[in-house]
């Protein structure tokens, strides 16, 4: 099968989109497949094709994600496609790009399918002033409807997923497929120990540090200045803790002025952006991974960590129950008092206890893994190219119209 992939996003660029795109990729490519990734790329001066890469001239919008957008149809790119010829076009953001994935669908009569990676109506504060939020999240839901009910088939990684499409009224039915993490690469025991032990240096560790981490994008909607002071409040009973912010963003100057305003310089790391293939090491640095954002789907860095056996703490969020498990792979909290109580809880357990809740962490994710999340794609893919073959024979016996389930 030959597959074309629809991103605005791809690496470089560090984000949970673009990495799960690259584990798919090659997940696809394990089993088998052609995969042609199509992504905007604000470096590329023209469109070429290099490793499988489709890449298309974009403007950077750098104040989100530093995406690209790309005009959303091009002679050039959609020459480029033809050529390769795809069986399936599968979109992954919904501007430029992924209209040109839906248009590609539309002009060779392909199956088109949609994951829908993020809830749109979080990121309002990017394009809006909060006075037009309301009638801005009418029209993300009335584009994000439009947009779902172009799709052959939906995927999602999580509930959370197709309550969003509920609440915005576009009626489909979400295949829920799990995001993957490289399980094998995310381990301990791949973990360098020289790079390690220099990383704790460098962050000004120290044995009985106890140390927690979060990583991602740092923006509004990943809630890390709420994280921030809860762990102030942790600090103040037990100064050898330490909170470890790994990334970059558009919040990195605030979150580092509001550490300072909490006295907190000594004990908060910020280590700025890490690229995804030094990560493993400085997730060995550390202890716990926590998160206070409300606005994740299913993190890949979140699955990441717990690959690495850290567990979760992780801030209750019912759109997403079942991610993490009260002293299965990590701990709920709901407010500063029990995310201390939890980060205590860790603290005062027995070596043996803390290994076996680690042990426990990275098996909870074992199954997560891109060949086991490329099965699954791959059976929706199948499910809908043979839906497709069904429809074109009865329109040549004379029945009804071609359309979308």
């Amino acid at each position: 099968m030959k597959i074309a992939l629809f991103s605005e996003t791809y690496l470089p660029q560090i984000n949970g989109v673009a990495t799960h795109i690259k584990t798919l990729k090659e997940g696809l490519e394990t089993l088998g497949h052609r995969v042609l990734v199509v992504t905007a790329d604000p470096k590329a001066a023209g469109h070429y094709v290099e490793h499988g890469i489709l890449h298309c001239p974009a403007a950077e919008l750098k104040d989100l994600y530093g995406y690209g957008m790309a005009a959303s149809y091009s002679p050039e790119r959609m020459r480029f496609i033809k050529e390769f010829s795809p069986d399936i076009a599968h979109v992954h953001t919904e501007f430029g790009i992924g209209s040109t994935g839906l248009e590609t669908a539309r002009e060779l009569r392909i199956p088109l399918i949609y994951t829908l990676h993020t809830m749109w109506d979080e990121y309002l504060h990017y394009i809006a002033s909060p006075t037009l939020f309301p009638a801005v999240r009418r029209l993300v839901y009335a584009y994000i409807r439009y947009f779902a009910k172009q799709a052959d088939a939906i995927i999602g990684p999580s509930e959370k997923v197709q309550k969003f499409l509920d609440t915005c009224g576009a009626g489909r039915k979400v295949n829920m497929i799990a995001n993957a993490v490289e399980f094998d690469r995310f381990s301990p025991e791949q973990a360098d120990r020289t790079v390690t032990a220099r990383l704790r240096c460098v962050y000004g560790l120290s044995p009985d540090n106890l140390v927690i981490c979060f990583c991602g994008r740092l923006a509004r909607e990943k809630s890390v200045d709420v994280l921030i002071d809860y762990f102030a409040v942790c600090q103040r009973a037990d100064e050898r803790i330490r909170l470890m912010i790994i990334g970059d963003g558009p919040e990195l100057a605030e979150l580092k002025s509001r550490v300072r305003l909490l006295g907190l310089t000594d004990a908060v790391i910020f280590t700025g952006a890490v690229p995804h293939d030094s990560v493993r090491e400085v997730y060995a640095c550390c202890d716990l991974y926590a998160t206070a954002s409300r606005s994740e789907v299913n993190s890949i860095s979140m699955l990441e960590a717990m690959a690495m056996g850290l567990p979760v703490l992780y801030i209750k969020d019912e759109a997403n129950a079942g991610q993490v498990t009260d002293g299965v792979n990590g701990y709920i909290f709901r407010n500063a008092e029990e995310l201390c109580a939890a980060v205590f809880h860790y603290r005062d357990r027995s070596e043996a206890e803390k290994q076996q809740l680690r042990s426990s962490t990275r098996l909870s994710v074992c199954c997560a893994n891109q060949i086991n999340m490329a099965g699954h794609v791959e059976a929706v893919y199948i499910s809908q190219i043979k839906r497709k073959a069904a429809i074109r024979k009865e329109i040549g016996k004379g029945g009804g119209p071609d359309g979308n389930a």
